[in-house]
């Protein structure tokens, strides 16, 4: 297994949840981080801004619990390898908590009723373990329903230019559940964004953004294709700095943005990423997140919208299913279903039914070896039928010669009674057979050959003694 992948299965097994050492108080550098976030909508700031910083010493006895767990987990032998940068990991992690904060910003004249910034500060492994803490993120809620979780990202290729894609399916949260009874915004769950935000660096979310583009060329699905017709909105985006050109992804394409529908609320969750070091970096993420809300919030709402769902899990609800093509999939509710059902049923011919009485007696037939109906022989009608077969299948009687027949006497034909001679050889029936007669037979009487032992015999027989041979000589 691969340093990366081990790297990736400790931090797992350890279940670090980096909202629960969030407090109110800040520290001076989670301050500063928070004015160069609200700085730019300073005009439009209404209300309170809430902000949180993470802490070590808000939860500081569950720290300890995390350390002893992370130390029980280094003494596994599958660790030994990376043992010395797991231990660098977890001297990381109070940083990481440290650099962490986020700001409820409540809004006026803007798509959303309150923007919420925050960092992702991230701890990676590439032989040596890095903490990068300029990612940053703004996100929101629209009043708008659109109908399909939609991304923005960019391809390593400079001749492939940044695009919108449709995600089929469900997104990759990585196992996160979003309780059913959460009463405030989705936007405002801490947990069920940092899942959202860690889901656009999985394979998964990567492959539709190619699928789009090589599959379906850039165009089909009709929320894209209208966000690709805004040149003012491609604009800002592009200024966007993702993991590409940040080089903290060795992969060759970056998805950046995403707009997540939340059909329970009938509304959308609209996210952008900006991975820059400069301070440019807050207007440029805030520039593309308000292009983006506005333009999703000129979409046109679904036809159809579907039931609210109590699940976490963004899906593709609301109006008709289209594939990425723009084909419109017919779809039926359950109880068209049972009508077409019905009618089918209705439709069908009289085919015959049985009891399970017939059923078990059918069973027991064939259980037997011989089935109900089937056609047996006893022996002697299987030899006479045998005896047909030899006589080219006609029954044809045996002949049995009449016994008030007789024989002629010279040459054995059968003669009726009242005939006076026999028609083949004019012998007069009752009379013997002459002399001259029985000499042609024996005449005609071809004499026996010699058995091929007797020939032999012969042949080999020698004389025996040269007195023999003389006389036979003379």
């Amino acid at each position: 297994m691969s340093e990366t992948k081990l790297f990736e299965i400790f931090i797992n097994s350890l279940n670090f949840d980096v909202s629960e050492y969030l407090v109110e108080e800040l520290t001076e550098l989670q301050k500063k981080i928070v004015d160069d976030a609200t700085f730019i909508l300073k005009e439009n700031i209404v209300g309170e801004v809430k902000s949180f910083g993470g802490s070590v010493k808000k939860n500081e006895e569950k720290f300890k619990e995390l350390m002893k767990q992370a130390e029980l987990e280094l003494e596994k032998n599958k660790y030994k390898d990376i043992k010395k940068n797991l231990k660098d990991y977890l001297k990381k992690l109070p940083e990481l908590i440290i650099k962490t904060c986020i700001t409820i910003i409540p809004v006026k004249e803007l798509p959303w009723g309150e923007v919420v910034f925050r960092t992702i500060p991230r701890i990676t492994f590439d032989d040596k373990v890095h903490l990068l803490d300029n990612a940053i993120a703004y996100y929101g809620e629209i009043n708008c329903f659109i109908g399909r979780t939609t991304i923005f990202g960019k391809m390593k290729d400079p001749s492939n230019e940044p695009l919108f894609a449709p995600f089929m399916g469900n997104l990759d949260l990585g196992g996160f559940k979003l309780e059913e009874s959460q009463d405030k915004p989705k936007s405002q769950v801490f947990s069920y964004v940092n899942a959202i935000i860690n889901s656009l660096d999985s394979a998964i979310t990567k492959s539709q953004l190619v699928k789009y583009h090589e599959g379906y060329q850039r165009h089909g699905d009709p929320i894209a294709d209208a966000l690709m017709k805004d040149d003012e909105l491609l604009n800002s985006m592009g200024k966007i700095t993702t993991a590409l050109e940040s080089e903290r992804s060795k992969s060759d394409i970056a998805v950046c943005s995403i707009a997540v529908p939340l059909p329970s609320d009938k509304r959308s969750l609209i996210i952008t990423t900006e991975e820059g070091q400069g301070d440019s970096r807050f207007g440029n993420c805030f520039e593309a997140l308000l292009k983006f809300s506005a333009a999703c919030c000129q979409m046109p709402s679904p036809r159809q919208e579907a039931p609210p769902q109590t699940g976490s899990t963004p899906e593709q609800t609301g109006g008709p299913i289209r594939t990425p093509g723009g084909q419109e999939l017919k779809v039926w509710t359950a109880e068209d279903l049972a009508n077409e059902a019905q009618k089918r049923l209705a439709a069908q011919p009289n085919i015959p039914s049985w009891s399970e009485e017939e059923l078990t007696k059918f069973s027991e037939s064939r259980g037997s070896g011989i089935p109900e109906g089937m056609e047996v022989w006893k022996e002697d009608e299987l030899l006479e039928l045998a005896e047909k077969r030899r006589s080219g299948g006609l029954n044809i009687p045996e002949w049995q010669p009449d016994q008030d027949m007789t024989e002629c006497s010279n040459c054995g034909y059968s003669l009726r009674p009242g005939w006076a001679k026999c028609p083949v050889c004019d012998t007069p029936v009752g009379e013997k057979p002459t002399e001259e007669v029985k000499e042609e037979t024996e005449e005609t009487e071809e004499p026996e050959e010699l058995s091929d032992e007797n020939q032999n015999e012969d042949k080999n027989q020698e004389p025996e003694s040269k007195e023999e041979e003389e006389d036979i000589d003379l």
